[in-house]
């Protein structure tokens, strides 16, 4: 199998295209003080020969990327990190159409299924809801085109829906 070469901002970054670069510094970020047991919070351990970490105090065995996003894909990190820059970087949003076609990914389905666990991190799962009186409104935002009829049809705008909570006697609170 021939080895791919991966475009994109990463692949001239000190990180380069190599995978155990990448590795450890996932390493690093997860573990800044080295590294730390999710099940008994034992901090130490040794990495073993595949790469995984065991811990001295339960000796569960762990890798760098158990419980992330990069959990159980088959998509190599320097793939990951081009799609994370090309994702927080892009000013309108990326689609799985573009994001396959600038990593040059095999199928749309990996490039949709890596957007969507991007998506997902952005999401705090234990926010609170909005309370009390809330008020909720659309609006169509988005320039208007010439030679287009008018209305909702006219140049590329989108529905955005917006959620605010009333505070008494006047003002606002959270919004989503």
């Amino acid at each position: 199998m021939p080895v791919r070469t991966i475009r994109g901002p990463w692949a001239s970054s000190r990180l380069g295209s190599r995978p155990m670069r990448t590795l450890d510094y996932l390493e690093w970020l997860r573990w800044p003080c080295g590294f730390c047991c999710a099940g008994c919070g034992h901090a130490g351990g040794w990495r073993l020969g595949d790469g995984r970490f065991k811990c001295t105090g339960c000796g569960a065995r762990t890798s760098v990327t158990a419980d992330t996003i990069f959990d159980r894909s088959r998509t190599p990190l320097t793939v990951w990190f081009n799609a994370c820059w090309l994702f927080a970087t892009g000013k309108d949003g990326i689609s799985a159409l573009s994001l396959k076609r600038n990593l040059e990914i095999g199928s749309y389905q990996t490039a949709w299924a890596m957007l969507h666990r991007l998506r997902s991190v952005l999401v705090r799962p234990g926010r609170e809801r909005l309370a009390g009186m809330v008020e909720v409104d659309e609006t169509y935002l988005g320039g208007a085109e010439p030679g287009l009829p008018g209305g909702r049809a006219k140049g590329k705008k989108v529905l955005t829906g917006i959620a605010v909570e009333i505070r008494e006697p006047k003002g606002f609170g959270r919004c989503r």
